[in-house]
Parts: C-alpha cells; sequence; structure tokens
C-alpha cells in the first residue's frame, strides 16, 4: 500500500472516530427552561441525552458565584429530564444561569425574581401554538421584544401529544430562545390529552407539571397583584375541579382574577365550542374573575362584558378566544355582542399595575390588532367599562344553537338521499321561550335545497329537530373534509327580550 493510500486510510478512521466521539457526545436535547415561578424562588429544567452530574451556576453578575445541583425527575426515550430549584432570590432582580455537567455547560441566560406586590408588570397570553413552529417562533421573537414577567398559554403546544418529535420540533425548538428566561405556564389542551392526538397528557406533564397528576390538571399562580387559575377542559362539570376553583379563589385576596381554559364557554367561529356552558358562567360571575382566556378555535375574539340582565349587581366577566400561536387559522363571525374579532396569527400582552389593567392583542410583525383598558376603585369597576356590558342570556341562547347547526355531517346530502342530521336543542337554565327558524344560508341555495324548520324551544326543555338537506350539484370533498360548493346553516331566534340571526360554520364531513 502507498503512502498516500496508508495516510487517506488514518484520515478516514480518525474522522470515523471523531464522528462516533461526537455522536456519544453528552448534549442538552431540551434547552434550560423555567417553570415554577414564585416571589423568591423559581425552577430551572433541561433534558440531556445521558445521565450526568448537573449544577446550575447562577448570581447577579455573570460571575455566577453561587449553585445548585440538579436532580433527575424523570426520564422518557432517549432523554433524561433534570431540574434545579433556586431559593432565596431577591424579587425583582435580574439574575444570570448555567447548566454545568463535567463535559458540557450551556449558554449564559437570565431571569428576573418575581413582582411584587403593587409593582407593575405585565404578561403575555398566547395559545394554539402547535403545527406551525415558524409562525410559533416569529410570536416568540414579538414577545421577547415585550419581555413579560409570565407567559400563559391555553394548551394545544404541539399537534401531537405523545409524539416525542412534536414536541422537541413544534414547541422546544420553537420556544427555546423564549422559556429560557421567561417562565411558561400553560393550560391543557386536548391535542396533549385526547384519545385522537394527546396520549392523557402524560408528556405534557412530564415535561410541564411534573409534580402534577397528568389526569388532574387545574392548578393557580400568583405574579404581583394577579392570580392566574388554570382549568382542565376534560372536566366541564367535575365536580372535584369544581370543589377546587371555589376553594383555590376563595383564597386568594389578590386585586385580578384570570381563568386561562382550553375550550371556550362562548365561542361564535372556528369550532363555536361552548365549554361547561350551565355551570362555570355562574361560577366566574360569583368568584369575580375578570377575564377568562381561552383557545381551541384559530382566531382572536374578545367579548363584551358579559352578566344577566335579571342580575345587575353581579360581576361582568369579559371573555377571550386566543388561538392565533401557529396552527392553522379558522374563520371569524362578527355579532353585537363582540367587541372585536379576527382570524389572524396573533398573542396577548397585558399590563397590570395597581388597580388598572390594560390589554392588546398583537399580531405576528407587532401590529397591534385590539385594545381595551379598564380599572377598578375600591373592588367596583369603572363606569366606561360596565356601560360595555351585554346581557349573558342572549349569548346563551345563541349557545344552544351555535354548536347543532355546526356539526359535521356523517353523510353527503344527495339529490335523491337527503343528509338528515338530528339537532339536539337544550335551553339548559334559559327562562323565556324561544321561537326559531333554522335554514339554509343564501349563498348554500341552489346547491342544496332544505325546507326551513321553525318550532319553539320552551324554557327548561330539550328538543330533537331532524333536517333533510338535498344536494343539488356536483360536491366535492378535500382529505380535511372541507366541502364544496359550500354548506352552512343559520337560526333565526326570538324571545320576548332579544331577537337576532346566528351564523353556523361551514359544514363539515367526517372525512376519516
Amino acid at each position: 500500500m502507498s503512502k498516500m493510500k496508508r495516510y487517506g486510510v488514518l484520515f478516514f478512521m480518525f474522522f470515523m472516530l471523531l464522528g462516533a466521539f461526537l455522536t456519544n457526545a453528552q448534549s442538552l436535547t431540551k434547552l434550560p427552561y423555567l417553570a415554577n415561578p414564585d416571589i423568591h424562588s423559581i425552577t430551572i429544567r433541561w433534558e440531556s441525552n445521558e445521565q450526568a452530574k448537573f449544577r446550575v451556576a447562577y448570581g447577579n453578575s455573570k460571575a455566577l458565584d453561587k449553585s445548585v445541583f440538579g436532580k433527575l425527575i424523570g426520564s422518557k426515550k432517549s432523554g433524561y429530564l433534570y431540574e434545579a430549584n433556586i431559593i432565596k432570590l431577591k424579587t425583582g432582580k435580574t439574575y444570570f444561569y448555567t447548566v454545568k455537567s463535567d463535559d458540557f455547560t450551556s449558554e449564559v441566560s437570565t431571569f428576573k425574581a418575581g413582582v411584587k406586590s403593587k409593582q407593575a408588570f405585565s404578561f403575555v397570553v398566547l395559545g394554539d401554538s402547535r403545527s406551525k413552529p415558524h409562525v410559533f417562533k416569529a410570536i416568540t421573537k414579538q414577545v421577547n421584544l415585550i419581555d413579560p414577567a409570565l407567559i400563559v398559554a391555553n394548551g394545544d403546544l404541539i399537534a401531537k401529544g405523545g409524539n416525542f418529535d412534536h414536541w422537541q420540533t413544534q414547541f422546544f425548538d420553537a420556544a427555546k430562545d423564549m422559556i429560557n428566561h421567561i417562565p411558561f405556564v400553560t393550560a391543557v389542551g386536548d391535542h396533549e390529552s385526547d384519545e385522537v392526538d394527546g396520549d392523557e397528557a402524560v408528556l405534557f406533564t412530564h415535561y410541564l407539571f411534573p409534580e402534577i397528576d397528568h389526569l388532574k390538571l387545574w392548578y393557580s399562580y400568583d405574579v404581583g397583584d394577579a392570580h392566574f387559575i388554570f382549568l382542565d377542559w376534560r372536566y366541564p362539570f367535575g365536580e372535584e375541579m369544581i370543589q377546587w376553583f371555589k376553594e383555590d379563589v376563595k383564597k386568594s385576596d389578590k386585586l385580578w382574577k384570570f381563568v386561562i381554559m382550553h375550550r371556550p364557554t362562548y365561542n361564535l367561529g372556528g369550532h363555536r365550542v361552548a365549554w361547561g356552558k350551565d355551570v362555570w358562567p355562574e361560577l366566574f360571575r360569583e368568584n369575580k374573575i375578570d377575564i377568562v382566556f381561552a383557545g381551541h378555535s384559530h382566531l382572536y375574539e374578545r367579548f363584551y362584558p358579559l352578566r344577566p340582565t335579571s342580575e345587575q349587581d353581579s360581576w361582568p366577566v369579559t371573555y377571550i378566544t386566543t388561538g392565533g400561536a401557529g396552527a392553522s387559522l379558522y374563520e371569524a363571525i362578527e355579532n353585537p355582542l363582540m367587541a372585536f374579532t379576527k382570524s389572524i396569527n396573533h398573542f396577548l400582552k397585558v399590563d397590570i399595575h395597581k388597580n388598572k389593567l390594560k390589554l392588546k392583542a398583537i399580531g405576528i410583525d407587532g401590529e397591534i390588532i385590539d385594545s381595551i383598558a379598564w380599572e377598578k376603585k375600591k373592588g367596583k369597576l369603572n363606569t366606561e367599562y360596565l356601560n360595555l356590558v351585554k346581557p349573558q342570556e342572549e349569548m346563551d341562547i345563541i349557545n344552544v344553537f351555535n354548536e347543532p347547526i355546526s356539526q359535521r355531517m356523517e353523510r353527503l346530502p344527495m339529490v335523491e338521499v337527503p343528509y338528515q342530521p338530528v339537532l339536539k336543542l337544550r335551553s339548559g337554565k334559559i327562562k323565556e321561550d324561544i321561537e326559531f327558524t333554522i335554514r339554509l344560508a343564501e349563498a348554500s341555495k341552489g346547491n342544496y335545497e332544505m325546507e326551513s324548520v321553525s318550532g319553539v324551544l320552551k324554557a327548561g326543555e330539550e328538543l330533537d329537530l331532524k333536517l333533510k338537506i338535498y344536494g343539488r350539484s356536483t360536491l366535492t370533498v378535500s382529505k380535511w373534509g372541507d366541502l364544496k360548493p359550500e354548506l352552512r346553516l343559520l337560526t333565526d331566534y326570538k324571545t320576548k327580550s332579544f331577537n337576532g340571526i346566528i351564523i353556523g360554520k361551514l359544514l363539515e364531513y367526517i372525512a376519516w
């Protein structure tokens, strides 16, 4: 063998060995991220491809003159999850930190310790960041410009909750430059916990709430003058969560109270969800919740504050749907009870300073989409805000019809064989009889045929209503169930006090 060939073989072997060494070298598969924010403490978590003796070096300067050892708290697949709890922090101070082992040192990052009572602070709300990490990453850049004290999310961080790769690519890779210096706290979504896409929130809990039962994901946090309550969408009528909620709110003396959950109670666009509609609005009013943030429908909706006209002294609640942080956008529907709605990628910034609140909806490029502000004096809301209040009874009437006329189709309407859905109408706690007519939207006429159906839903009663819809043109269905030509139903409603039109969603065929 010539010298040149021998050298070539040696170089080849050297680079093969180097490649094998680098492949097996210790690395962090999930870069450091913040959890469990408190006024004098914080938790730092990370995941490694190997077990090792880790420590977090931290301090008020880059000298990092203090340290605490990390502990292994779990493992999934090929990753080992560690955390370190840093205590006795000085409120409001900025700290530097890095994660170290004998073979690895992460980049130096920062965190701020807590928010004092009566101290001004901001927090960000976002939802449904799954599926399009490039959109979510663009939003994280805008969030970093704001640098809030806290990020709260309403779930659906990833498309498939039991998929390790989705957690990496759709959440941790996209959010790494945000969650390394801003605490991130989230409600659980259906994509993390349902039977179709989720794994009962096992991975969700592993990474984000290892100390909590993955089947009971409700909890609360205090930051400054605000109390944040996170609910589990799986239990809209669950007595255990309801009782916990009552006790949790009763213990809180914070001026501002917010609820974060995945599925909305009031929602006119997208999925048209009415989560816990017969239970939770009353609980929110009685416990003086200021804003209920939800997602699930991928759009932005801010309702006018709602309370019953029969309870003029009760607490009005503002409901907001914010599901625009990454998933494909849904149709927005305007309504007189809606202050503002738009189908757009966005997040929310909320500023709290003592008795004043300012909220802005911000687009992916930093543009202000919507804004509102109000304040409290001696526990009472200001007149300008109270003048915006709308009747909750009318929203409850809309909820009776909105989801039924928007349900997915199990069969396609044909020329000779109709699609015959049965709409289950439940009046719930509504105290007035509702006269109604369900009909085809104008744009659907000609392509479909349906006799309008009119009736009266009496207060406190239920009604099963069968429709007959015929197809009068060639139909095409996408792999997602989108139907062409478009098919939409409307409901005209009238009571002694209210009347209006409910616009159902474009009907989809169950294609899987």
